[in-house]
């Protein structure tokens, strides 16, 4: 599937819709291998696609093409009943496969099979195993009640010092607990100014680290944890937009992984099709246009702000995202605020 221009010419700055449209031309190498002993994590890449779909739209609102497609086709591939049926093959990690659904759904659109999976699996007591599945349900308006995503987010950031070699080992824990209390970098986190200060202090480290290492997926995903907490840096950024530019010139477009894989693409100079290349670049392309959509003028909070009465995400009553969370159907959750929901039959 390939992308025309954004409907919005003149407003998303020009590498934004550029990797909008390496995302848009690559659609069908998100789906998984037809192989049945695929890993577990085979539905990785379009649950990331979702998710990215999922805040894009959030952010960058209607009318730009390229999203329409990436819906499209995630609305395409659910109702063919791709995520359903690897939940109902493998019960146990039901509720992480069906993550493209959840985030599917977070923006906007329900698929009736997939809802029967989701009940069913509600019924059967199986429950969300990790922050980000549980994060995701949330997303969809699947939780009766809130997390304390701050509270994960001070317990993973702010314990004991890290060593570097602790650093490196904790690194996507580190920024993944700041994207779930900061709504992946757009709204401030419940937490104190130094408690703040100090989870920004901590990515600074992070950053460092990815910079040296040339990881550059890390380095993008400290950088929306930083905005999150109220300490991102223009100029580290513009830094960082330098280099996106000279690394896409040898990814059609793209943003690779790390240095290991820049180069490895730079030497091989894969065509635009290539399996290595959408491998090599998706995840990070994908991050940083989480990243830039951040700095799309009108489209988001203030950095630092927090938010308005009636999208606040802490309810009454929170529970720690490690162990509890109720995945069972809510009409009415307790998260910010939604799309309206649109129905699609199952296939």
């Amino acid at each position: 599937m390939t992308s025309g221009p954004a409907t919005r010419p003149g407003t998303l700055p020009e590498p934004l819709t550029r990797a909008l449209t390496w995302a848009g031309d690559r659609l069908p190498a998100f789906l998984p291998p037809p192989d049945p002993a695929a890993p577990r994590d085979r539905l990785k890449p379009l649950s990331e696609l979702a998710l990215a779909h999922h805040w894009l739209a959030d952010r960058l609102g209607p009318g730009v093409r390229e999203l329409d497609g990436w819906r499209d086709f995630l609305v395409e591939a659910c109702a063919d009943g791709l995520a359903a049926r690897a939940a109902t093959a493998e019960p146990a990690d039901a509720l992480y496969l069906m993550q493209p659904y959840l985030w599917l759904r977070a923006a906007g659109h329900v698929v009736e099979g997939c809802e029967h999976v989701l009940r069913e699996r509600a019924r059967a007591g199986v429950r969300p195993g990790s922050p980000g599945v549980l994060h995701a349900l949330e997303a969809a308006g699947l939780l009766r009640t809130g997390q304390d995503w701050a509270g994960l987010c001070r317990t993973t950031a702010l314990g004991p010092d890290r060593t570097e070699k602790d650093l490196t080992r904790d690194a996507y824990r580190v920024t993944h607990a700041v994207f779930y209390a900061t709504d992946m970098g757009g709204t401030a986190p419940a937490l104190s100014a130094a408690e703040r200060d100090r989870i920004a202090a901590l990515l600074h480290r992070l950053r460092g680290l990815a910079e040296r290492a040339g990881r550059w997926d890390l380095l993008i995903e400290t950088h929306i944890a930083l905005r999150g907490v109220g300490a991102g840096s223009p100029a580290a950024e513009q830094e960082w937009a330098a280099r996106r530019e000279t690394l896409a010139v040898h990814c059609h477009g793209g943003t690779p992984l790390d240095e290991a894989a820049a180069r490895r693409l730079a030497r091989d100079r894969p065509a635009p099709d290539d399996p290595a290349l959408f491998r090599s670049c998706y995840h990070a392309t994908l991050a940083d246009l989480l990243l830039q959509s951040l700095s799309v003028p009108g489209t988001r909070e203030t950095p630092g702000t927090t938010r308005t009465p009636g999208t606040t995400r802490t309810p009454e009553t929170t529970r720690t995202p490690e162990t509890q969370g109720d995945p069972s159907p809510c009409p009415k959750p307790p998260s910010r605020q939604r799309p309206p929901l649109t129905r699609t039959s199952s296939s």
